[in-house]
């Protein structure tokens, strides 16, 4: 408390006016007021850093992606040259003209390790590599990310000088939107262009390897190979023309592809390509001499990197996840003018951080991998996944399989209701803290923290139909065995027994929490006032469960419509 005049409490303090130091009001001057005003700077700062870091890492990971290809594209070119090495009229000619100066041709003994982009090369009938034939990469076209690269330096100099020409001013009363939104601009303008660089990039690498392949073929012909082997120097899906007529025979190429590039018109250039089942494929097309007749053409095709290899996706995450490291900093900007508020969001945000970070890898990441699962065409094995759209929706929704898995999950949920009823009818008679009620609860409880596999193995057992203890029961008091797991009569409402037995211990303890909640002063005025079992169940005991009741309900419809482990 204060005193008003000019006593020690107002006007003869050593630094005067009314700041924190000497009255009321904020102070404008020198004094602590600056050191706290710092932050505001070091937040635009950390945003800007932040935005930076985003643009380098997008830059990082497409420029390795396009490099991790070439080497890959360099490795398959260096199995093409030791084909042609091992031919008998090979080696270190056949492997000169075909790659010039790229190659290195080093002698070996054993199987040294060697590292690099290459492969050994080896001597009809031995196992030892004789030599190792090193290429190195190509460097096709469009080999500098330099409108990415652009981009990113364009990006970096605005959040700069934003961050410049706002270091000395007082923090923003509401939260900087157009710095957000720049820099998510700068992220996705950054991205598109690194994608589209890296896709080019990535598709003249599968051009210059097909015609690689193409290249190989004619000198593994030149040196004397047997032309209905010589494709295989290639080490690509072949077909001959008069082959692409026949798809159903073809053992060479993938029928899909062998139809489009037969249908294809026909090319002006050694190499182009064509689309099959959504994906990329590049076609290199050669004529082959024939003794005594019209030479014929070979097709050799590659899958496109641009296919493989994209990098849209991770680039899209890391642009994602730094425009929302970037927009948080910046929402902590105009909380720098009070320490206090921005010590405690810190601190908040410290300590949902680990929380948020598993929701993020392991839910919301699988969540949305599986709705763009969804909207592909998926194979496990198939290295492409054609984008369908709706497709799978639809076909889906044409499933009978699919209907009658619906409608079955919708009966099983069913037990629901009853389990729940028994489930507070047994909450009710094991209320007493005697030792025979605790072990009951106990026993009562064991199933719903037993493992679903052992209670499922279990029940296999005593419910097989020629040597299940339930049946072998049912035989000795003189009635047939039932069929309950293996009758479409019996299965349903077996496992819905199964599953009442499992849950109605847990929701007997939750039931027994909520019942432990209701104040027993209620009970003992509703019997002053004569009122019976019944009414006091009904107007007491049902009232004060409703929030338990629809907790239990919702919990078991959603394991209900979750069930797997029992089932299988």
């Amino acid at each position: 408390m204060r005193r008003r005049g000019n006593g020690p409490g107002r006007g003869n303090r050593p630094n005067g006016g009314n700041g924190p130091n000497g009255g009321d009001g904020p102070s404008h001057g020198t004094g602590p007021h600056r050191t706290a005003g710092a932050s505001p700077a070091t937040l635009r700062t950390a945003a800007t850093a932040a935005t930076a870091l985003g643009l380098a890492l997008i830059l990082a990971v497409a420029a390795n992606t396009v490099n991790r290809a070439r080497d890959d594209a360099a490795t398959h070119v260096a199995r093409m040259a030791a084909a042609l090495w091992e031919l008998p009229g090979g080696g270190d000619e056949a492997v000169t003209t075909f790659l010039e100066g790229r190659a290195t041709i080093e002698a070996v003994t054993g199987d040294d390790a060697k590292d690099g982009p290459g492969a050994h090369a080896y001597r009809t009938g031995t196992l030892d590599p004789a030599a190792w034939i090193e290429v190195a990469p190509e460097q096709p076209g469009r080999s500098r990310p330099l409108l990415p690269t652009a981009l990113a330096l364009l990006g970096l100099s605005l959040m700069s000088a934003w961050a410049f020409a706002r270091r000395r001013s007082p923090p923003p009363p509401r939260y900087p939107a157009p710095a957000a939104l720049l820099a998510t601009l700068l992220l996705a303008a950054t991205t598109v262009a690194a994608t589209t660089w890296a896709n080019r990039a990535l598709g003249d690498l599968g051009a210059e390897r097909t015609a690689q392949g193409a290249r190989a073929v004619e000198v593994a012909l030149a040196h004397g190979a047997d032309p209905a082997n010589a494709p295989r120097v290639a080490g690509l899906p072949w077909a001959t023309t008069a082959a692409l007529e026949r798809p159903d025979e073809l053992w060479t190429m993938p029928r899909d592809v062998a139809e489009a590039v037969a249908a294809a018109p026909p090319p002006t250039t050694p190499t182009y390509t064509v689309t099959a089942n959504g994906a990329t494929y590049h076609v290199a097309r050669m004529a082959i001499p024939a003794p005594g007749a019209p030479p014929y053409h070979l097709h050799l095709v590659l899958l496109g990197y641009e296919d493989t290899r994209s990098p849209a996706i991770p680039l899209a995450a890391a642009a994602a996840a730094f425009a929302l490291v970037t927009a948080l900093l910046l929402f902590l900007l105009p909380l720098s003018a009070r320490p206090r508020a921005l010590r405690r969001t810190l601190a908040a945000w410290s300590f949902l951080a680990p929380s948020t970070i598993l929701l993020l890898l392991f839910t919301f990441g699988p969540l949305l991998f599986s709705l763009w699962i969804s909207l592909h065409e998926w194979h496990l094995v198939d290295p492409v996944h054609p984008f369908t759209g709706l497709a799978n929706y639809g076909a889906l929704l044409l499933d009978g399989e699919w209907w009658s898995a619906i409608r079955n999950t919708a009966v099983f949920t069913l037990h629901v209701p009853f389990a729940m009823a028994l489930a507070l009818g047994l909450a009710l008679l094991t209320r007493g803290s005697r030792g025979a009620v605790r072990w009951a609860r106990l026993a009562l409880f064991l199933p719903g923290i037993t493992s679903v596999v052992a209670i499922a193995v279990v029940w296999k057992w005593l419910l097989n139909d020629g040597y299940g203890l339930v049946n072998r029961a049912l035989e000795r008091v003189g009635l047939d065995s039932v069929a309950w797991l293996t009758s479409p009569d019996t299965a349903l409402l077996t496992l819905m027994a199964i599953s009442v037995w499992m849950v109605v211990g847990y929701q007997m303890v939750v039931f027994q929490a909520g019942l432990a909640a209701i104040p027993r002063d209620w009970y003992d005025a509703a019997r002053v006032d004569g009122a019976g079992p019944l009414q006091r169940f009904r107007h007491i005991t049902l009232p004060g469960l409703r929030h338990t009741l629809f907790f239990v309900l919702v919990t078991s419809v959603i394991g209900s419509f979750q069930v797997f482990g029992l089932v299988y």
